[in-house]
């Protein structure tokens, strides 16, 4: 049975940064900075001796190049979360191995998905697992001992 619960939604960003706290291509400087500066120049710029035009249409042409680039990280950004979690719900009932949160190295199958902020976490027997974390993904009752081939073998 396929358990979700959500935390924050599917789509986690995984704890990559967004919005305005994302660095911008201006240094860190983002768009609503990046407009107050630009105001603050027209306003206190000589009038004997006004700005270039041309200046001005490259700074807004900045501007909105890096609004789009910001809005296009952050779409990536959420296309990642929601790929991470199809493929998290998708090992329900696998056999994985993977590394749980306190260092130990943990094998089992997954029980339940969570989603969380981080991504999404991993339930196997009861300890939960992020799904980064995971090294190893078997198929249902596919264990490490079984027979590689299902041909019959003859002895001669």
């Amino acid at each position: 049975m396929t358990t979700i619960t959500s935390g924050m939604g599917i789509g986690g960003t995984g704890g990559l940064p967004t919005g305005d706290g994302a660095l911008s291509a201006l240094g860190g400087l983002g768009s609503d900075g990046f407009l107050k500066l630009m105001v603050a120049q027209l306003q206190y710029q000589n009038p004997m001796a006004p700005s270039d035009p041309s200046a001005m249409m490259s700074q807004t042409s900045q501007l909105a190049q890096l609004d789009a680039v910001q809005k296009l990280a952050t779409l990536q950004r959420q296309q990642l979360g929601l790929q991470n979690a199809v493929a998290a719900a998708g090992l329900v009932g696998n056999h994985i191995s993977a590394l749980a949160t306190d260092g130990s190295q943990v094998q089992g199958v997954v029980d339940a998905v969570r989603y969380t902020e981080m991504g999404p976490v991993l339930d196997i027997g009861g300890q939960e697992v992020p799904f980064d974390h995971v090294s190893e993904i078997r198929g249902p009752g596919d264990l490490a001992d079984a027979p590689t081939s299902t041909a019959p073998t003859t002895d001669a």
